[in-house]
């Protein structure tokens, strides 16, 4: 079952070329890690797979719909973990997931159990209630990582290892 595909994608910035009719589907089950060196247009494709940026050219469906894919309903079965940190260190690594989760819809018992599974994934239960800040790099990383599958999404999207990017299309259980 294919739940990403991109078709002749095309995407320029005024008159430099980022993608070049790239064609690309992602299955359930698989793992794609895109490589290239800096400004070979991953993180370009990435966002333009997410309707952060528009493309010019080409189509994209989702989970076997091409229309409105950017759609809410479409970015829930969708988790990010972000090159950047996207922690807060002002709250505490479950209070983090909390937040993320409750972004997702998630509440009450659901919510608790997802978080609880989250920390202890990334081995953070014990750091529950610590702050981000007092956090080593890794485990501040361990931290990103946690928020992005706790709405159990269909498609997990990583990035970069160095100079790669990871779309995991299954789905996580945490």
């Amino acid at each position: 079952m294919v739940l990403a595909s991109m078709q002749g994608i095309v995407k320029r910035y005024g008159s430099e070329l980022a993608l070049d009719y790239i064609n690309c589907d992602v299955c359930k089950g698989e793992i794609v890690g895109l490589l290239g060196p800096n400004g070979a247009g991953k993180t370009t494709l990435i966002h333009t797979l997410l309707g952060i940026i528009p493309f010019d050219k080409g189509k994209i469906t989702l989970f076997g719909q091409e229309e409105n894919v950017f759609r809410n309903e479409i970015k829930q079965q969708i988790g990010l973990v972000t090159q950047e940190l996207t922690v807060f260190e002002e709250l505490t690594a479950k209070e983090n997931l909390e937040f993320f989760a409750g972004l997702y819809g998630l509440k009450g018992e659901e919510r608790k159990e997802r978080v609880a599974q989250a920390l202890e994934f990334v081995a953070l239960s014990s750091k529950a209630d610590k702050l981000p800040r007092k956090f080593s790099a890794v485990m501040k990383r361990c931290l990103n990582i946690a928020c992005a599958p706790t709405h159990q999404p269909n498609f997990l999207i990583r990035g970069p290892a160095d100079k790669t990017r990871i779309l995991y299309a299954k789905q996580i259980s945490i």
